[in-house]
């Protein structure tokens, strides 16, 4: 077992009591944590060790539990964007330079101060050496230090999300550590542990994938109120939540949320959703090629009956042809639809040749959909297609080999469930490009030439007329259908309101878009 112990010199760090342990928080008044001394049990699986280049990208888990030690120039709340090591910054009249002016009196956890030569260095850095999230590094041009707390971005083309998509992802290290580090995947000593940020990690278990982060007493946005956070790795999170092991854990499913509220815990619904459950078509493929194929077997799924079943609720979001959830400011509400239409799908099939025999099955039509779990998605999609004549073969695998599959296209259809559509829009054009950092989102890249000019016009644009762009990409991906969403998927926290109650939704989601509620500027008190 590795366990790995954080003791930084510099931090004054107030331990802080534990939370309450009762069955209920109805029943538990007294285990509410004093303002000035709260500790935040979430659950959550390992994401791995939380440097900016050892974390995993199988979900947003790794970097938000880096972002706890790391900070960016800007960053989001329930408002939107807001400064952060940043506290303001202007664009040049050619939308290609921004300057920002920095903090002052921002210091890394080990005493030493950020300056715009930190700044320089990372950016620099990360067009060196990947970051494990989504930045797209190839827009940034060069940058300049103009003085201590003031440095210029520029960038190689015009790119209107920079501020969101960039400036509110990257972390900014520490030039004294990093400059020395030549290969940043195999650096897991403590100092590469150093940031600004509101947390330093007093330790990490990676065979259980615990986490306990303590607040940094010196952190320059303002008071960290939560003094201490956790993320457990518990097997059953509305349990342990019941049994007061962990104070919050996420659920999908609505009847789970409903028992827990009648039981005295809170839930927020994530909104918007931001997430997916959808099947990656593997377009290399012969017959998964012709988009005629694919829209038949939308038609086919009842997506909605899947929705329902598997969520436990009736209001449920029917995924978006156009992939951009209903719930978004950027959603084309004009884009295809395909109702559930058995006939349809059976007249479209008859036309592609696929004939059924005396059983009334496509013997020509054999489908493989790959899993990583057994999910009941994958029955009811079974149950559906047979019901037009389709044979869907589920092959299941390990979450390891399923990530693998995706990133090297070794699948028929795959079904995957993912966040990333909360954010800015751009996200479509990385996704279809097969620069995704979420390992579930997979790399497949959509070849069509006016999706991808349009891809790359609305990066300058903005306003109406990004808007506008960007309807025409849902069209395209709507009538094409190279991936077909099942429904948007809500994430629901449900927690202890008598330790924590001031969970709150992103605008647009943290970083890129992610719709989870532990953004590290909940736990701080600032202007």
């Amino acid at each position: 077992m590795k366990r790995i112990s954080f003791l930084l010199l510099s931090l004054f760090i107030l331990l802080a009591g534990c939370s309450g342990g009762g069955t209920s928080p109805n029943t538990n008044t007294d285990s509410k944590a004093s303002e000035k001394n709260k500790t935040v049990k979430i659950a959550w699986a390992d994401s791995g060790f939380p440097s900016p280049f050892t974390f995993t990208s199988n979900g947003p888990g790794g970097y938000l539990r880096s972002s706890f030690i790391f900070d960016s120039l800007t960053w989001k709340d329930e408002t939107g964007v807001i400064p952060w090591l940043a506290s303001s910054w202007e664009v040049s009249e050619d939308k290609l330079t921004y300057t920002f002016n920095l903090e002052k009196d921002v210091q890394f956890h080990d005493g030493e101060s950020l300056t715009a030569d930190d700044v320089v260095f990372s950016y620099n850095y990360f067009k060196k050496h990947a970051f494990q999230w989504n930045a797209d590094m190839s827009k940034i041009a060069s940058l300049k230090k103009i003085s201590n707390h003031k440095v210029a971005i520029t960038l190689t083309e015009e790119y209107s999300p920079f501020i969101t998509e960039i400036s509110g992802i990257l972390p900014i290290l520490p030039e004294h550590i990093w400059s020395e580090i030549e290969n940043p995947m195999e650096y897991t000593e403590e100092n590469a542990l150093i940031g600004t940020g509101p947390y330093v990690l007093d330790s990490y278990n990676s065979s259980t994938g615990n986490y306990r982060y303590l607040a940094n007493e010196a952190y320059f946005k303002g008071d960290v109120t939560v003094k201490e956070v956790q993320y457990l790795n518990v097997e059953n999170k509305m349990l342990s939540l019941q049994k007061g092991e962990i104070t919050g854990g996420m659920t999908y499913n609505y009847t789970e949320v409903k028992q827990m509220e009648e039981q005295g815990f809170k839930a927020l619904q994530s909104n918007p959703t931001g997430s997916a459950v959808r099947i990656v078509f593997n377009l290399e493929n012969e017959q998964l090629s012709d988009k005629r194929l694919r829209q038949a077997i939308a038609y086919a799924l009842n997506r909605g009956e899947i929705a329902e079943k598997v969520l436990g609720n009736s209001k449920t979001i029917v995924g978006s042809g156009g992939v951009i959830p209903p719930d978004s400011d950027w959603f084309n509400e004009d884009v295809k639809k395909y109702d559930y239409d058995v006939d349809q799908a059976n007249e479209m099939l008859d036309s592609l040749g696929y004939e059924k025999n005396k059983n009334g099955v496509r013997e020509e039509l054999s489908l493989k959909l790959l899993v990583s779990s057994t999910p009941q998605e994958a029955e009811l999609m079974r149950s559906m297609l047979a019901d037009v004549g389709v044979k869907l073969q589920i092959q299941t695998v390990d979450t390891a080999t399923f990530t693998t599959a995706m990133s090297e296209g070794k699948y028929d259809m795959a079904l995957t469930g993912h966040i990333g559509l909360s954010g800015d829009p751009d996200f479509l054009r990385l996704w279809f490009s097969g620069q995704a950092s979420n390992a579930y989102a997979g790399n497949a890249v959509f070849n069509h030439q006016e999706f991808n000019e349009l891809a790359s016009k609305q990066l300058s644009q903005e306003g109406e007329e990004r808007n506008e762009t960007v309807d025409s990409m849902q069209d395209i991906l709507a009538e094409e259908l190279p991936t077909l969403v099942i429904y948007h998927r809500p994430f629901y926290f449900v927690y202890d309101a008598n330790v924590f109650d001031e969970w709150f939704n992103t605008y647009g989601g943290i970083s890129d878009g992610i719709p989870l509620t532990d953004n590290k500027a909940a736990f701080i008190e600032y202007d």
